[in-house]
């Protein structure tokens, strides 16, 4: 289904008790369907396994490269900078943890869309918005039930400002290799080259974020991993022959470095939100769960290579790392054919961080609009919608220039709310009465005690995250003014 097209939902201004099943996520437009007691309709079992999606879908080899150029991206080039700022050995043992805490949120945040999808009329697939939504209405709470839109607005709100994160991360990633390979042509000081730097590559990325279709998208990240993978290879090479500095590294480091470290790793693994997007568009759902599935072969091998990465470059270039490593490779030569290859590659993978923005809340947006003027075509809608939201992209990048504080920042709230918060905490509220009728009380205590402990594990990341970057932004703005 192209991103434009959307249910047909009708606005309503009267008082809004309730969520409509069908309606699509986006707090924009949301109806009322009856009293906040009502009882939803029990499970449809009659959903079969195996079922084969047709349309715009994606097949797993697809799925799983789509997910890979979402997750193994720009972050990863900072992974070394990270395990600076951590130490050795505790960014080898968070590497390891981060990696694990992110695969079980993917897994129970994909199990319970699947499980909570069976129960629409009309939905076979759920984002995360509407996921967040679906949750709250088919509890047997009814407080549950009174908040489902508070808690859709909050997740909503929550998923944009992610998503901007990643794009801004990597509107600043194309500045800061446009810098190194001519700084020196493109302004005096470091914030004039930044600033010129992001409106020079502005139209392209109006350009890549124009298409609607999920396989544009797909082909999209097809092609950007051929630059990746060429800007990788030539890395790897130069880092590794470098005189390797293992022995002289210390094993951790300060509270703050510690915090930023964790805000990176979470980061890197930006594909959070892309989990139930491309989930939705999958040809064979079932697969993306399964024992060597989509999941688990895009999280083991993206996880592997972005741990060599980190422990490779930190211990090749030591404290000389910069926030990206792509600075510390040679500007002449073949090398700077690296720059070039992962702005390509970046570049084009800044429409798949947007397209969850607009899968997520252009329909209601456009249904909003077109109550109130209805003579505007679709086609002015859709590329306005998508080209305002590459200008704000744009917009958060010149005023924060700075990767090695946006990409924390993004990485320790939004990205730790999605991978860590939200997936324990809806399946939940999505299991909680299933569990009580077919778990004993020990592995249902055990079941809740780990969800909680992942809850906290986030809770206590994203304030320690927020501490350290407030302090980091107050600096770099502070040596921006004596400058």
């Amino acid at each position: 289904m192209d991103s434009s097209e959307g249910g047909s939902n009708n606005f309503e201004t009267s008082h809004l008790k309730y969520l409509d099943e069908d309606a699509k996520l986006p707090p924009i437009v949301v109806e009322s369907i009856g009293k906040r007691d009502k009882k939803l309709p029990p499970i449809d079992d009659s959903h079969k396994e195996g079922e084969e999606r047709t349309g715009d879908v994606v097949s797993s080899t697809g799925a799983v490269l789509t997910l890979s150029k979402a997750m193994f991206n720009t972050g990863c080039f900072s992974l070394p900078y990270a395990w600076k700022r951590g130490g050795l050995w505790v960014s080898f043992i968070t590497s390891i943890l981060v990696l694990c805490f992110n695969w079980y949120g993917n897994h129970v945040l994909v199990k319970s869309s699947q499980h909570l999808a069976k129960k629409s009329t009309k939905h076979d697939a759920l984002d995360y918005g509407h996921l967040a939504q679906k949750v709250c209405q088919y509890s047997e709470h009814k407080l549950l039930r009174g908040i489902a839109k508070p808690v859709t607005y909050f997740v909503n709100a929550t998923i944009l400002f992610y998503q901007l994160g990643l794009c801004s991360v990597s509107v600043l990633f194309i500045s800061v290799n446009m810098v190194n390979l001519g700084g020196g042509y493109l302004g005096s000081t470091k914030n004039e080259q930044m600033f010129i730097a992001c409106t020079i590559c502005l139209p392209f990325l109006i350009l890549v974020n124009m298409f609607t279709r999920m396989k544009v998208i797909a082909y999209f990240a097809m092609t950007s991993a051929i630059f990746f993978a060429v800007g990788i290879v030539m890395i790897l090479q130069y880092t590794v022959r470098q005189p390797n500095q293992f022995d002289q590294l210390p094993a951790s480091s300060d509270f703050t470095g510690t915090a930023t470290m964790i805000g990176i790793l979470m980061y890197a693994f930006e594909g959070q939100t892309m989990m139930l997007p491309v989930e939705n568009k999958l040809k064979h759902p079932e697969t993306f769960l399964a024992k060597f599935g989509v999941l688990s072969t895009t999280m083991l091998s993206c996880g592997s290579a972005m741990t060599a990465i980190g422990f490779l470059g930190y211990t090749s270039f030591g404290d000389q790392i910069a926030p990206s490593i792509t600075s510390n490779v040679p500007k002449e030569g073949l090398y700077s054919a690296v720059n070039i290859s992962l702005m390509i590659q970046t570049l084009l993978v800044h429409s798949i961080a947007l397209y969850v923005i607009i899968d997520v809340f252009y329909s209601g947006f456009s249904k909003a609009i077109n109550e109130r003027c209805p003579r505007i075509p679709e086609i002015v809608l859709d590329k306005g919608f998508r080209l305002f939201w590459v200008l704000v992209t744009y917009g958060m990048a010149i005023g924060i220039p700075h990767l090695e504080i946006m990409i924390p920042l993004v990485g320790v709230t939004s990205g730790t709310l999605c991978a860590l918060v939200f997936p324990p905490l809806f399946e939940m509220m999505t299991f909680w009465d299933e569990w009580k009728s077919s778990m004993s009380s020990l592995t249902r205590g055990i079941k809740i005690s780990w969800n909680c402990f992942c809850i906290f594990i986030g809770v206590a990341a994203i304030a320690a995250g927020v501490y350290s970057n407030a302090i980091a932004l107050v600096d770099a703005f502070s040596e921006g003014k004596k400058t």
